[in-house]
C-alpha cells in the first residue's frame, strides 16, 4: 500500500512540474521572414478597394488617419511577414498582429482567419501597412495571443537594415 502511495505521489509531482514547465516556458517566438516595399500605383486594385472601404467605413482592418486619399502615386504599401513558432506545451490561440504607427501611417491589416498555432508549430504570418509617402519601413509589431485563455503579448521591431 507504501509503495502505491509512493508511486502516485510520485505522479503526481511529475504531473505538477509539467504543469509549471507548459505555463511558464509557454511562449511565441518571432523571426522576421522579409518586408516588401510596394508602390501603391503597383497595386491600384487594391488601392481603390482601400479608398472606397475608408469612405464607406467598412475596412477589414485598423484605420489609422481618415480623410479622402489622394494620387496612388503618393502611398506606399508595406507588407511585412513574420514566421511565429510556438515552443510551449499548449496551442497558442487568436494570434493577432498589430502594428504601432508612425506619422503618415493610413491603415493595416492582415489576415481575417482566425489563427492558431500548435504546440512545437511554426506558422507565417502577414501584415500590410498602407503609408503616406515613403517614410522609413522600421515598425515595433505587437503579437497578441492566448494561452490558456489568458491574453499574452510578444513585441518584435522589425528594422530590414540589421
Amino acid at each position: 500500500m507504501k509503495k502505491v502511495a509512493l508511486i502516485l505521489m510520485a505522479l503526481v509531482v511529475v504531473a505538477g512540474g509539467v504543469l509549471l514547465y507548459a505555463l511558464f516556458h509557454s511562449a511565441l517566438q518571432v523571426t522576421g521572414k522579409g518586408m516588401q516595399e510596394l508602390n501603391a500605383a503597383e497595386r491600384a486594385v487594391d488601392f481603390e478597394r482601400h479608398r472606397l472601404a475608408l469612405q464607406r467605413q467598412s475596412l477589414l482592418g485598423t484605420v489609422l488617419k481618415g480623410g479622402e486619399l489622394g494620387q496612388p502615386e503618393d502611398y506606399t504599401y508595406y507588407v511585412y511577414s513574420l514566421r511565429l513558432k510556438n515552443s510551449g506545451l499548449v496551442p497558442a490561440e487568436m494570434v493577432e498582429l498589430q502594428i504601432s504607427p508612425a506619422a503618415g501611417d493610413i491603415l493595416y491589416y492582415g489576415e481575417t482567419k482566425e489563427i492558431d498555432i500548435a504546440p512545437g508549430a511554426s506558422r507565417d504570418v502577414w501584415c500590410v501597412l498602407l503609408t503616406e509617402g515613403r517614410p522609413s519601413p522600421v515598425r515595433e509589431i505587437r503579437i497578441t495571443y492566448y494561452l490558456w485563455g489568458n491574453p499574452q503579448e510578444v513585441k518584435f521591431t522589425y528594422d530590414p537594415s540589421l
